[in-house]
């Protein structure tokens, strides 16, 4: 399974098709480590399933519910299935598509520690690691994709009708580009979300990177399908139903 050039030789694990640009990754790894969300191997491996004890337990229940209904909602189209993971990270999600029967998982990111990670823990004949700027020319052996799937990461680029774009170009006919686990806002909601990010950062000691998280208009994404959106109604306060406060949306290419 490749689309890469035979001339491409894995470095670690990983396919690089563009060159390393450090100060991004260097901060995110930065943020990572200090919001304790850098895991060893073994935690990486489980994931989204973790220990009670574990710092994030809460948020990894929502986070397995919300990987479940897209796989499910995968796995039942019952076709072989070409599969670009964009913002990969340490490839735990990409690893649970590549569980799919017939599914061929190219993982995309441009944070090599992480991917150096992933391509140690989930060994799969039908999942790549692959370290690439998705905008750079270079990526062009990367087209054709039945799905292509965003996740909690579209925060990190800053504009988004541009990487939509860019994505749904990587689409075959028919194909789907899913986007969830991520926050988006009404238009009068963004100036006070830019503050309260810029403030979180300044905190953490790390000011710089608000420069690289961005807070993007739900009304950007009037192309899109909503496929999950929380219900926020008595019953599920009474019986204390805890899920993703963030909606999964679709766009099909025609």
């Amino acid at each position: 399974m490749s689309l890469l050039d035979n001339s491409i030789k894995p470095d670690n694990g990983v396919y690089h098709l563009t060159e390393k640009k450090d100060v991004f990754s260097s901060l995110y790894i930065t943020v990572r480590e200090l919001e304790k969300r850098v895991y060893s191997d073994d935690i990486v491996m489980q994931l989204p399933l973790v220990s009670q004890h574990h710092h994030y337990y809460k948020e990894w229940q929502l986070r397995q519910k919300s990987t479940k209904r897209i796989v499910d909602y995968l796995t039942k189209k019952n076709i072989p299935l070409k599969i670009l993971d964009l913002g990969c990270g340490n490839g735990w999600f990409s690893y649970q598509l590549s569980l799919i029967p017939n599914s061929e998982v190219y993982a995309v990111d441009v944070n090599d520690v992480e991917l150096t990670q992933a391509s140690r823990v989930f060994k799969q004949n039908n999942l790549q690691f692959i370290y690439a700027d998705i905008f750079a020319q270079e990526v062009k052996v990367l087209t054709d994709f039945d799905i292509v799937t965003v996740n909690s990461c579209i925060q990190y680029f800053e504009n988004l009708p541009t990487i939509v774009n860019r994505l749904q170009n990587l689409l075959k006919k028919g194909g789907e580009l899913h986007i969830w686990d991520s926050p988006f806002y009404e238009s009068v909601q963004i100036s006070n979300a830019q503050k309260r990010t810029k403030t979180y950062y300044q905190n953490l000691g790390v000011p710089e990177m608000v420069n690289h998280y961005f807070h993007h208009s739900i009304e950007e994404l009037k192309n899109f399908e909503v496929l999950y959106k929380y219900k926020r109604n008595l019953l599920n306060k009474i019986l204390n139903e805890k899920d993703s406060p963030f909606c999964w949306f679709r766009y099909v290419k025609e």
